[in-house]
C-alpha cells in the first residue's frame, strides 16, 4: 500500500505494521507465562517462536515499518519485548504493544527501556471484568490493564476504542480508565491502577498523536495544530463519573471545517 497511497495524506497514511502475538483471554488463547488460573495446563495460544519473531522484526524494522503487536497475555507481551530489543530494532521508532492487558510487573521497565509504547482500550475492561479474575486469579489480575503503573514507570500510553470489536463511542473508555468500575457503578477491579481524567484525554489525545509521530500538529489545540475536535455536551472535568458515559457529541470538526452535523451547501 506505501508503494501505491500518498504517504502524507492527512486522512489515511501507512506507518504502524501489526503482527498478531496470541489470541484473547475470553477464548483463553491469550500466550501467558503460566496456566489460566480456571483451564489448568493451558497456556494460550502464542503465534510465532521467539527465533523466527525476532528475525521477522528485524527485518520489518529494517524496511522502515514501525512495529506493533496484538498482545494481550503476558507472555506474549515478553516475547514483543524481546523482538523489540533485538539490534537493528530501533528504539526510537516507538513501536508499541497493542492492548498489553496482563503484563509481568518485572516486564513493565522494558517498555520504557526500549521505547515501546502502551498501546490500550480502557473499555476492554468493562467487557472483561466479570470473568477476568476467574481466567487470572488474583495475583495475575492485580497487575492487568495496568494503566496507572504504566505512567508511573514513565511509559507512554495511547489509548483509542479496538472498534470495532468494542463500541466506537470513547466516553465509554474513559469512564473505565477514571473510575475501574462497570457501568452500573457497583463493582470495581482493582482501583488502584485507575487515572485522572487529565491522564485519561491526555492518553487518547496526545498520547495517541505521539504513537502516530503527529505530536507537532495533532493531539491538542494550540496554533499551528490541524484543528481536530469535538464538542461535547458536559464538561467532561466536573461531570459525576458515571454522567460520562452518556456524553453526546454535538459537532465534531476536522482541519477546522465542521464535519458533523453535515451542513447542507
Amino acid at each position: 500500500m506505501r508503494a501505491h497511497h500518498n504517504i502524507n495524506d492527512p486522512l489515511l497514511h501507512t506507518g504502524m505494521l501489526k503482527g498478531f502475538m496470541d489470541g484473547s483471554l475470553g477464548s483463553r488463547t491469550a500466550a501467558m507465562k503460566v496456566p489460566f488460573a480456571d483451564d489448568a495446563g493451558n497456556t494460550g495460544l502464542p503465534q510465532f517462536k521467539q527465533a523466527e519473531l525476532n528475525k521477522m522484526s528485524v527485518e520489518r524494522a529494517k524496511a522502515g515499518f514501525q512495529l506493533g503487536f496484538h498482545a494481550i497475555g503476558d507472555k506474549a507481551a515478553a516475547m514483543a519485548l524481546e523482538a523489540f530489543s533485538q539490534p537493528g530494532v530501533s528504539k526510537t521508532a516507538r513501536n508499541r504493544i497493542e492492548h498489553a492487558q496482563v503484563v509481568d510487573p518485572a516486564d513493565i521497565p522494558r517498555f520504557k527501556k526500549l521505547g515501546v509504547i502502551a498501546s490500550m482500550q480502557p473499555n476492554h475492561l468493562l467487557t472483561d471484568m466479570n470473568w477476568a479474575e476467574e481466567r487470572l486469579g488474583p495475583g495475575r489480575a492485580a497487575y492487568s490493564y495496568a494503566w496507572k503503573a504504566f505512567l508511573d514507570a514513565g511509559v507512554p500510553l495511547a489509548f483509542g476504542t479496538d472498534y470495532p470489536v468494542e463500541p466506537v463511542t470513547p466516553f465509554r473508555g474513559l469512564y473505565a480508565a477514571v473510575t475501574r468500575r462497570n457501568e452500573a457503578g457497583t463493582k470495581a477491579y482493582y482501583p488502584e491502577n485507575k487515572l485522572t481524567r487529565g491522564q485519561a484525554l491526555y492518553a487518547y489525545t496526545q498520547g495517541s498523536a505521539y504513537a502516530e509521530f503527529a505530536e507537532k500538529h495533532k493531539g491538542k489545540l494550540a496554533p499551528g495544530y490541524d484543528a481536530d475536535f469535538i464538542l461535547v455536551d458536559r464538561d467532561l472535568y466536573k461531570v459525576d463519573p458515571a454522567a460520562i458515559l452518556d456524553t453526546h457529541v454535538l459537532q465534531t470538526f476536522v482541519a477546522g471545517k465542521q464535519a458533523f452535523p453535515v451542513q447542507a451547501k
